[in-house]
């Protein structure tokens, strides 16, 4: 009996494979005690801009593990069909592993434990917004609030219009997909120049806007937002004082605006950088430790 060809590329990319499950087991325990690591900030940015380069380098260039809208129309039509191909997914190891990390994650803290640590492009794009702001501390720029509120809406938009597309025709979806710059990304800027010159235009702009092709155009993310408006587990929520309504700290100070007015974070645009818990533990930013230093 022939051995199924699924089983056959699993075998040839093992190493690879177990190097990749363990990483994506260390991105889910660095969630689980996230409290207890964002008690130390540089400890907690050494191992975060580490694992940052992980994915943009090896999991998306070496290993070209960069999920796409594409992988979810085919889900999806296959839904609609009722056909379950299961071994045509395990084909690609590493997105198949991604996809099962990703539903899980999804379920329990949304879609920025993907966007924010996993996605190569994603990663990417934030260490050199870091770079960026670390030459040009005041090269940051931020678009009005109106704007912003708006835009955020532009990608579920563009996820939809693909959606609607792959009904009609698949071919015409996957066109559509290049909205996404990760076929070039993979493909290491090795395309047409047009191709090229979008894929700079995006990253140029998403370093000086942190990350506005995830916030405002990625279709992949704004799939991966829709289930965040299911409740989440309860025990997996961040910590949080009674004066974190009313407090505009971790608000203003949040990349990616995902933290409302009233202190709520948006779970579909939250990044989970970690940031905010960070200035929970913080002393000398957090007002209500601040009160309790004063007090002893």
């Amino acid at each position: 009996m022939d051995t199924p060809l699924w089983v056959q590329i699993w075998e040839l990319r093992l190493i690879h494979i177990i190097f990749f499950a363990g990483f994506l087991i260390l991105i889910t325990l660095v969630m689980i005690f996230r409290d207890r690591l964002s008690k130390n900030q540089r400890s907690l940015d050494i191992l975060k801009y580490s694992m940052l380069a992980v994915s943009f380098i090896y999991v998306g260039l070496v290993l070209k593990a960069q999920p796409t809208t594409t992988n979810i129309i085919i889900f999806v039509n296959a839904l609609r069909e009722w056909q379950f191909p299961i071994g045509l997914y395990m084909m690609e190891p590493f997105i198949f592993l991604s996809f099962i990390f990703i539903i899980l994650t999804i379920l329990l803290w949304g879609r920025g434990v993907f966007c924010g640590w996993l996605c190569p492009y994603g990663a990417m794009l934030e260490l050199l917004n870091k770079i960026y702001h670390k030459l040009f501390p005041k090269g940051r720029f931020e678009l009005p609030e109106r704007i912003n509120n708006k835009l955020i809406y532009l990608k579920y938009i563009i996820f939809m219009l693909i959606l609607g597309a792959s009904f009609y025709s698949f071919m015409l979806s996957e066109y559509m997909t290049e909205v996404e710059p990760f076929r070039t990304f993979v493909l290491k800027l090795n395309r047409e120049w047009y191709f090229v010159l979008y894929f700079m235009i995006l990253t140029i702009g998403s370093m000086v806007i942190f990350r506005s092709f995830c916030r405002y155009l990625c279709p992949l993310g704004a799939a991966l937002a829709i289930p965040s408006l299911i409740r989440k587990v309860p025990f997996m929520q961040l910590k949080r004082y009674d004066f974190c309504s009313t407090c505009k700290i971790c608000t203003r100070t949040c990349a990616s605006r995902a933290i409302m007015p009233d202190g709520i974070i948006d779970t579909r645009e939250c990044m989970e950088c970690l940031d905010c818990q960070v200035n929970y533990w913080d002393q000398d930013i957090c007002p209500v430790l601040i009160k309790r230093k004063k007090k002893r």
